[in-house]
């Protein structure tokens, strides 16, 4: 019930530790562990801390989040967009 990420030779690069992964999108995959959701890059870093409610994929340079009921999108530093 764990997910993470390996590469073309089966070899684990992300751990697999996370409640849900979805695909890399502009170098970060949204990932959710605990309820929280964040971003990684693809050598397994957290660049985007995992402190979202919910999270959709990056497009455009920007990614929705939702934070205590509210949404709002943010950049890829986890900088909110106005």
């Amino acid at each position: 019930g764990k997910y993470g990420f390996i590469d073309k030779n089966g070899n684990e690069v992300v751990p697999i530790k996370y409640d849900f992964t979805n695909y890399f999108s502009e170098g970060l995959a949204c990932v959710n562990l605990n309820n929280k959701y964040g971003f990684i890059d693809k050598s397994g870093n957290v660049v985007i801390p995992l402190k979202y409610d919910d999270a959709y994929r990056f497009e455009n340079g920007r990614a929705k989040v939702k934070l205590n009921g509210e949404e709002f999108y943010i950049d890829k530093n986890g900088n909110r967009i106005k």
